[in-house]
């Protein structure tokens, strides 16, 4: 275990070696619906990458695509397809804490399943002008639904917009939907960098 933010974390490494996580699988629905709409001279980034679904979904479109992640075995997975594929992608081993990235030039911030608070207002302002922001995430409420899962990292109904006020949202939805055949509450999001 390591130990993140004062709670203890799965180990990620372990997680993906054991094939918790069984690799590169379609691209999230958010990312499938605005892809067309994301700048083309400007790089997306995905925070938080995993084994690389959405970044290698963007790189078969066209698009510079960074992905962000702190497991190194995730990276070694994401690497290997991107390399069968022939898809030229930037994986970046770090933690989403220091985002290492410039201000103001992303064309999108992808993030799924994955909550800092502290680091809200700073996906922002990677973003540049016209920038699209994807996020997607767990409620509360998940945990009433399966497994238990350290409230601190699930949202509260109605809190992820709030976070976005300077954008121009382009869709919000909160609720249980069905996803891959379970049961999933989540909070979408998409909106756009004036």
């Amino acid at each position: 275990m390591i130990t993140h933010g004062g709670s203890l974390e799965p180990d990620w490494d372990r997680r993906y070696r054991e094939a918790a996580f069984e690799g590169p699988k379609e691209a999230h629905e958010l990312v499938r619906t605005y892809a067309p709409l994301m700048p083309r001279n400007r790089p997306v980034i995905d925070v938080a990458s995993g084994t690389g679904r959405d970044v290698l979904f963007l790189a078969r479109q066209g698009l510079s695509a960074a992905g962000l992640e702190r497991s190194r075995e995730a990276i070694r997975l994401a690497r290997g397809a991107a390399d069968r594929e022939g898809l030229d992608v930037w994986l970046v081993l770090g933690d989403a804490l220091s985002l290492p990235f410039r201000k103001g030039k992303a064309g999108a911030v992808l993030v799924f399943y994955f909550l800092e608070r502290v680091i809200m207002s700073r996906l922002v302002d990677l973003l540049a002008p016209g920038g699209l922001m994807l996020y997607e995430t767990f409620l509360r409420k998940q945990n009433e639904l399966d497994r238990k899962r350290d409230p601190a990292y699930l949202l509260e109904d109605g809190e992820l917009p709030g976070y976005f006020r300077d954008l121009e949202t382009l869709t919000h939805e909160e609720g249980v939907f069905d996803i891959g055949g379970r049961k999933r509450a989540i909070a979408r999001y998409a909106g756009r960098k004036k």
